[in-house]
């Protein structure tokens, strides 16, 4: 195992290979990724999956080919605020590690992919898995987990850089180099390296106001030793888009699917009128610093330093009856977090592959919520405007894991064994808020929560090709800020409750040369799940209850097949039932439609079984990749086309299981065609077109509703809001590479 080391630092020379380059941080991928043996429904994203996205969209969509994944972009085209869900499982259901730390904001406890455009380019590979997985800090893997690895370290210099346009005036433009490591064209000492890249992207958006002015920045510092490493990140996002989190009616879907409700206003003659800078703002500064040594042949210690800096506002046009004003609502906060791995290989001693990880992890968060008002609507000047409200959140996180794997031979072939896997997780979380909120509301409160995970789980393998494995793993998460939020205003903090999940996973696995087969069945048991209710706050927030009882279970089927080098086939479907036990609903109620003065009394309705929001019974995804003149050597030898098909089933926007508050099933076909043109001296050229919904299918992948009841008319009245996706949009991409 070989190291990175910070700059100045000057040591004997070291000669290093790609693949001891590879190898450097096996400490942190052994302690968050799932080995290919490992009893955990999971799937490798690698750098050339990634390469297959369109370069304006976010990192979900690169991901939308996962079993049970439904992926949704706010405006439309997924170059904005991005979303991904998988076996119905939201976004702070689903845990987000980068290099072994984790991404999850501590409050809303979802990962903004907005605030780190481009992500994928800086990416090697990505291993998402599915249930609780293994994963050994944070609080997100509720659903699944989305573990990132950032690019190798290269052996020699290269450069490269990427122009693309398309659909709906969208530009994207990256560039990147890096010194090598270990080489005599690198004007650095021997062992160290220097990589950075830089992106930018515009766009219109599909709907109004749907723009996205998007850049990140990825950096790297690092020095390489055979015995130790250190490593020294600096990845930097800015985002600036208009706002498109309140959807658009169910009349307006039907008229103009491109409308957006957001800044509207009607002015003193009459015409309705768009405030201009309906814009949400957010910057994003993540420093890492890595070191890891390799003290013994069996024994090796691997320590992160993380620290993101992050702020940002939106400001928002309000048209009230008593006064037309505007509102520029901000955060300000900083998360740190330390995270130390030890792997102990026991190999020698018990004369077969195992080993130990021991981790401890602190996390600290500290974030200020505030909000300015003015009434001047022509040119407002928010220097001089008031705060309205401002407050304090607070966030403690202690972890500590230990972890195990084991192998037994079985029977006398040494390639039959039974692997053993044991993980054990104590969490510690204190969590404070303090101070008013944007209604006036107090939200001082106090909480802490103590959380033991054990999981355990089997692989049988049998002659390396099939794996047979069982697995229970549990689960626990406190409620977020937005949780606890909802539950001070409406005076039952003592009823939200921390959640806990039973998972049971098993399955069977082939994994031949050219054929890859797998079945994996899956219960996912909840107790005091936070369910989205279907209504969202004012920001786009999901409103969440909990429900005693409820479950996910299902079966994911996955096959590959590459009968020989011009053809590559892939596909996955997953069939499921996700209900809720036993469902009270508590509907607001108000004297009248056009007072809305809330009433102390709530309208109740009871369901014995009924739908889980946002959960599709049935998704499938299918890929065709085929390199048509691969057998020979000509110009097009390395040409590419790719035809991709995903579909996902219908689903309930709310928890009611009612058909009138129900997606469609719908499908999305896409298509990627690359051809690189290599050279001598110059490096490789790559032309690529990306097409998505070729069929140009009108669908929306999200909506949401609220409901409330009035006295004085005996009606309850429904309130929707639909994101629609773009129909057929395309996108071409010229990339030059050079170096290896």
């Amino acid at each position: 195992m070989k190291k990175i080391i910070i700059a100045g630092l000057l040591l004997a020379p070291v000669i290093t290979t790609a693949q001891e380059v590879r190898n450097l941080d096996s400490i942190v991928i052994v302690a968050t990724q799932a080995a290919k043996d490992s009893p955990v429904a999971h799937r490798e994203v690698t750098k050339e999956d990634l390469v297959r996205t369109a370069p304006a969209q976010n990192l979900p969509f690169a991901l939308a080919m996962t079993p049970g994944a439904v992926v949704v972009g706010e405006n439309g085209t997924g170059s904005g605020y991005a979303y991904l869900r998988i076996r119905g499982s939201e976004g702070s259901r689903i845990q987000v590690n980068l290099n072994g730390i984790t991404l999850n904001n501590a409050e809303s406890q979802e990962v903004f992919w907005v605030n780190l455009p481009s992500l994928s380019g800086f990416l090697e590979n990505v291993q998402v898995q599915r249930g609780v997985g293994t994963s050994v800090n944070g609080s997100g893997a509720f659903g699944a987990t989305v573990n990132m690895h950032t690019l190798y370290s290269r052996p020699r210099p290269y450069a490269g850089a990427e122009l693309a346009y398309g659909s709906f005036n969208t530009w994207n433009m990256a560039i990147g180099a890096g010194t090598g490591i270990g080489t005599k064209e690198s004007f650095l000492p021997n062992g160290m390296s220097l990589d950075i890249r830089y992106a930018h992207n515009l766009t219109d958006g599909y709907i109004r106001n749907g723009k996205g002015n998007l850049q990140s920045l990825f950096t790297r510092l690092s020095f390489i030793h055979p015995d130790y490493s250190i490593k020294a990140y600096y990845i930097y996002g800015d985002q600036c888009t208009g706002i498109t989190w309140e959807g658009i009616s169910r009349e307006m879907l039907e008229t103009d699917r491109r409308y957006n409700p957001a800044g509207e206003y009607t002015d003193d003659q009459g015409n309705v009128r768009y405030y201009p800078n309906e814009t949400d703002n957010y910057t994003e500064h993540h420093v890492q610093l890595n070191y890891s040594h390799n003290i013994t042949g069996s024994f090796s210690v691997s320590n992160t330093l993380h620290m993101t800096k992050g702020d940002g506002y939106y400001e928002n046009y309000k048209e009230k009856s008593a006064g037309d004003y505007i509102v520029r609502r901000s955060m300000d906060n900083i998360y740190a977090a330390l995270s130390s791995v030890a792997r102990w290989r026991i190999s020698e001693i018990l004369r077969h592959s195992s080993e130990i990880l021991l981790g401890l992890n602190y996390a600290y968060y500290n974030g200020y919520h505030f909000g300015l008002m003015t009434y001047q609507l022509e040119q407002p000047d928010f220097a001089d405007a008031q705060e309205y409200y401002r407050n304090l959140g607070s966030k403690n996180d202690f972890s500590t894991f230990l972890k195990g794997t084991f192998e037994v031979p079985l029977g006398a072939d040494p390639d039959n064994m039974l692997k053993f896997f044991g993980d054990m997780q104590y969490r510690h979380v204190n969590m404070m808020m303090e101070g008013p909120d944007k209604d006036g509301a107090l939200l001082d409160h106090r909480s802490s929560y103590n959380f033991f995970n054990p999981k355990a789980g089997v692989t049988a393998v049998i002659k390396k090709d099939h794996q047979i494995y069982a697995s229970v793993y549990t689960g626990s998460r406190e409620p977020s800020r937005s949780d606890i939020k909802e539950s001070i205003k409406a005076g039952k903090t003592e009823d939200v409750k921390h959640e806990r999940m039973y998972d049971f996973e098993g399955g069977y696995r082939l994994t031949a040369r050219h054929f890859m087969l797998g079945v994996n069945f899956y219960a996912m048991e909840y107790r005091n799940q936070l369910v989205p209710t279907g209504k969202k706050s004012d920001t786009g927030y999901e409103i969440k209850e909990n429900v005693p009882v409820s479950y996910r279970r299902g079966v994911e089927l996955e096959a590959g097949w590459q009968p020989f080098p011009q053809l590559r086939l892939e596909g996955n479907a997953c069939l499921s039932r996700n209900k809720i036990k036993d469902l009270t609903i508590y509907l607001d109620t108000y004297d009248h439609p056009y007072m809305w003065n809330p009433l102390a009394d709530q309208v109740t309705e009871h369901y014995n079984l009924t739908d889980l929001i946002y959960s599709p019974s049935f998704t499938a995804a299918a890929l065709v990749a085929v390199k048509p003149f691969a057998a020979g050597r000509s110009l097009l030898q390395n040409m590419e086309a790719a035809f991709t098909a995903r579909f996902v089933g219908k689903q309930y926007y709310d928890n009611t299981s009612n058909p009138d508050r129900m997606l469609p099933a719908y499908q999305h076909l896409g298509f990627i065609l690359s051809q690189p043109f290599a050279t001598r001296k110059a490096g490789t050229f790559t032309l690529s077109l990306f097409a998505d919904n070729l069929l140009d299918q009108k669908y929306c992948a999200s909506a949401w509703a609220y409901r409330a009841a009035f006295r004085d008319t005996g009606t309850i009245e429904l309130t929707e809001g639909f994101y629609p996706q773009a129909g057929f949009n395309a996108m071409i991409k010229i990339t030059w590479e050079w170096g290896n």
